[in-house]
């Protein structure tokens, strides 16, 4: 937790910080769509909200990773907020699996 959570010009902060721990799926995903954040989860729900409300924000980070702890995986996706900066503003899901990663602009369809 001592760790500085802006880095390299991103900030990261646990929902905990900003919302309460039972709150459901909808309403980080609308915190984070007002706010221009990206939520980075390993919950499947995100997806399927994003399937089902068709919403071109926010942009989600899909992690389909054993080992999601930041010292982990914190370079991986440091790496796709830089390569996909601009699908991530307009609207993308990015599923991350090992270092492979598959982007899909939003909103999503069948």
């Amino acid at each position: 937790m001592g760790e500085d959570p802006c880095q390299h010009g991103h900030v990261a902060r646990h929902w905990r910080e900003l919302g309460p721990p039972n709150a459901p799926d909808t309403e980080i995903m609308q915190w984070a769509s007002q706010n221009n954040a990206v939520v980075l989860t390993q919950d499947l729900d995100f997806t399927k909200l994003l399937f089902q409300s068709r919403a071109a924000l926010p942009s989600v980070i899909q992690l389909r990773l054993d080992d999601a702890r930041p010292k982990s995986i914190g370079e991986d996706v440091l790496l796709i907020l830089i390569q996909h900066r601009e699908s991530l503003q307009r609207g993308a899901l990015i599923t991350v699996k090992g270092h492979m990663s598959r982007l899909r602009l939003l909103p999503l369809s069948d």
